[in-house]
């Protein structure tokens, strides 16, 4: 009988692992959802507020600089807060927020909502992703957990244009209210449904062992590098895809296509890197993913054809690969408080892909864009040095990542 009932318990805890997973990724989603449509705005907005492209240009920066330069900052606050409940809470603000986008009468009033409705997406990674690694804690699958976390992120950024689009073109910017209903229902889902779990995504070290604590900043700064390295590349590269492949004489379709495919390989290796690493370890996945781009676009930048669309399509896989292993890496190696590691990572990790856009757009008004595009063989390299040394260090007798395996 006892062992009956602690089978049944040990049933019940992992259906509710998974249940409280899958709700973080429907969150993602939503709010990737409710999000990501602002670049088929743009156009109307810039007709009706009389916008110049610096002006776009300065919006886009304003929002993707709320969104992940104060991650760190939320995801530190989530861990002293409830994570669960800024889970739903961030999705409901910035919802309400971004809905009203298609109503704003002036530059300034657009750049301030767009910062504001960023904090909310900013507030929700990192305390997402700290309740998804707490749910599988127990079952040792946080890869996983991870994985699904974030293709659900991805899907709702890949749908996120395509519907507003179709919105857009029937009721103009009159339309964008149409996604608060979406965030606010799903937000409220949220914050009723996981209210059951602890608050507490991980546990905190004893704040004596500075040691423990020097060594663990060492490893997430490692961890932080690599995932700049990773941005600068995958941003880069998404960026200045079409208008090279345009220039070496293809169409705009076929540009088109080519970035397709990378963008969904993508959300593929999104949801195997994570599986991967809860087999073979954290630091492996990240190495052998980091290391293999460079030959990878080196080979892409030569080829032609099917084989330039397979290759585009195994960088994708690549790339994904590392998107949930570095925030499960950083919350193992940074137990203090798993939203500001995942804050961290996913924030200050993803900032440097819009300044090596930039650097690279520089360097191609001197250069040319084939000149300057071979400058990309770089940022995976130095990614995997970092991940060589990280995984150096993992090996020594004080790390606190003796649990990443290799």
């Amino acid at each position: 009988m006892a062992r009956i009932s602690l089978a049944s318990m040990d049933r019940t805890v992992h259906n509710r692992a998974l249940t409280v997973i899958a709700l973080t990724a429907l969150g993602h989603f939503a709010l990737e959802l409710v999000h990501s449509f602002l670049p088929v705005v743009y156009p109307l907005l810039q007709e009706r507020l009389s916008l110049n492209y610096a002006q776009i240009g300065a919006v886009a920066l304003a929002s993707t600089s709320a969104v992940t330069l104060a991650q760190p900052l939320f995801g530190h606050l989530s861990d002293r807060w409830d994570p669960r409940r800024v889970t739903g809470l961030s999705i409901v603000w910035l919802s309400l927020l971004i809905g009203l986008v298609g109503f704003v009468w002036s530059y300034p009033s657009l750049l301030m909502l767009v910062i504001l409705a960023g904090f909310g997406s900013a507030a929700f990674h990192p305390a997402a992703a700290a309740v998804a690694s707490y749910a599988a804690r127990a079952h040792r699958r946080k890869g996983a957990a991870m994985s699904i976390f974030s293709v659900g992120g991805n899907l709702g950024a890949a749908l996120s244009p395509l519907l507003m689009a179709v919105v857009l073109n029937r009721f103009g910017l009159i339309g964008t209210p149409m996604v608060m209903p979406v965030g606010v229902t799903i937000g409220v889902i949220l914050l009723l449904q996981l209210r059951g779990d602890r608050g507490r995504s991980s546990p905190t070290l004893d704040d004596g062992n500075q040691e423990l604590v020097r060594v663990s900043a060492l490893g997430l700064a490692l961890v932080v590098l690599a995932a700049m390295a990773r941005s600068w590349f995958q941003v880069t590269l998404m960026t200045y895809l079409p208008t090279w492949l345009h220039a070496q004489g293809h169409s705009l379709v076929y540009g088109g296509q080519v970035l397709f495919v990378f963008s969904v390989s993508v959300g593929g290796g999104s949801l195997l890197g994570g599986i991967l690493s809860d087999r073979v370890g954290r630091w492996p996945v990240m190495l052998v993913s980091l290391a293999l781009l460079a030959p990878a676009f080196w080979i892409f930048l030569a080829a032609g054809g099917w084989l330039q669309t397979f290759v585009a399509a195994g960088m994708g896989l690549l790339i994904g690969c590392t998107f949930p292993v570095a925030v499960v890496m950083a919350q193992e190696v940074w137990p203090r408080g798993a939203g500001f590691a995942s804050g961290v990572v996913m924030g200050l990790g993803w900032w440097p892909g819009g300044v090596g856009a930039s650097f690279t757009g520089w360097l191609a008004d001197r250069i040319g864009l084939d000149g300057a595009l071979p400058f990309l063989l770089a940022p995976p390299l130095i990614g995997a040095a970092a991940m060589l040394a990280f995984a150096i260090w993992s090996q020594g007798e004080d790390s606190p990542s003796g649990k990443l395996h290799s």
